[in-house]
């Protein structure tokens, strides 16, 4: 079993360590020691590399810098005032308070829960932007740096986004806005023309068993070098994989895999059973990425023509019998057509035990075609 998760102080708002982005946290503070801070940054790629995190820890460091003139010093030599690294620390005042919720240079416009059904909104609507609004209308309460953090920009419904858009277009002074977004693509032209951006990429492995490690001090070397591999890149997805048992999923799904051609339709069945239950909806959704993860990665090895790493011992040998099923243009259409139905499914509320089987016997009827 995994450790279980501190659910109380998970997540990037808790985090002290940043990994694996040192040359975005170059120019951020490339960008403080010159004094060219843009008032807002764009910043953007994958889900689950540490966008959120990296946001949290510009915030937390530049809500704990003190004025300082950079003056001469006691002996006439001139004080640099040049800030070196983003870390904080993390047992400081300031810091316990920003984790707390209660530090007045601080607010935050995410998805907010809709009262009337007691569920999460899908998008970030304009009474969450109306915070932020009038959050940057007021006199700062801490009296240095205002930071507003939007987590995920491209959840914000027209109307929210039009609102964040008369920010960006005057914004105050002494304020900073960071836009984290998964597409940006989905964004106004209009607020990313105004923000600076950051382009994270996918961490190394190595990187991702270091944040992982660090969520999971007693994970053994095996299973912090498969959950980091199964992760790709996103070591938020890994510590997610973890918390689920991701690697016993993703080694259910190989066995039923492995008698490609043939679907062993009772063990299939009773698979989608126990990922179906009302209770399993973090490791059924967990297990929608992992089986369209490991489409990708089939699809990535028949184009390049080189093996996979191993997640299980042989894994890129049964991978190259699996693949050779069908071309590698059958597989990509496979891979779309199953993430639309996940999609629709989703959207329908369509028996998720059937969304599963279908994930099994659609790649059966495609070794039949």
């Amino acid at each position: 079993m995994a450790d279980a998760p501190d659910i109380e102080r998970q997540g990037p708002r808790y985090t002290d360590q940043i990994f694996g982005h040192e040359a975005a946290e170059r120019l951020f503070l490339e960008a403080f020691n010159s004094d060219r801070l843009h008032h807002a940054w764009l910043i953007s790629g994958p889900k689950g590399i540490g966008k959120a995190t990296l946001a949290w820890q510009f915030a937390k460091f530049l809500l704990t810098q003190t004025t300082n003139d950079g003056g001469p010093g006691l002996f006439g030599e001139e004080l640099t005032t040049e800030a070196q690294t983003l870390h904080t620390d993390p047992e400081s005042a300031d810091i316990q308070r920003i984790k707390a919720g209660g530090h007045g240079g601080l607010i935050v416009a995410e998805r907010s829960e809709n009262e009337k059904t007691g569920k999460m909104r899908a998008n970030i609507v304009i009474d969450d932007v109306r915070k932020v609004i009038n959050f940057f209308a007021q006199t700062s309460a801490e009296g240095g740096w205002r930071v507003a953090i939007v987590d995920a920009a491209d959840e914000m419904n027209s109307n929210a986004a039009n609102a964040l858009l008369k920010i960006l277009e005057e914004p105050p002074e002494k304020a900073i806005i960071f836009l984290v977004a998964h597409s940006p693509g989905k964004l106004l032209p209009t607020i990313r023309s105004r923000c600076r951006t950051l382009k994270l990429q996918s961490l190394q492995e190595d990187s991702v068993k270091a944040v992982l490690a660090a969520k999971h001090p007693n994970m053994s070397m095996e299973a912090l070098a498969s959950t980091s591999m199964l992760a790709d890149g996103a070591p938020g997805r890994a510590i997610e994989l973890a918390d689920l048992e991701g690697v016993a999923l993703y080694r259910e799904m190989a066995v039923l895999l492995a008698e490609l051609p043939r679907i062993n339709v009772p063990a299939v069945h009773a698979f989608a059973g126990q990922l179906s239950a009302i209770k399993a909806d973090a490791r059924y959704r967990a297990f929608i990425q992992i089986y369209l993860d490991w489409l990708q990665r089939l699809i990535r090895q028949m184009a390049s023509g080189q093996p996979t790493n191993d997640i299980m011992e042989g894994e890129s040998v049964q991978m190259a019998r699996i693949s050779s099923i069908a071309g590698v243009d059958q597989w990509l259409d496979l891979w779309e057509k199953m993430g639309e139905m996940v999609n629709r499914a989703d959207a329908v509320n369509l028996d998720r035990k059937q969304v599963i089987v279908s994930l099994f016997t659609s790649i059966g009827a495609l070794s039949r075609s």
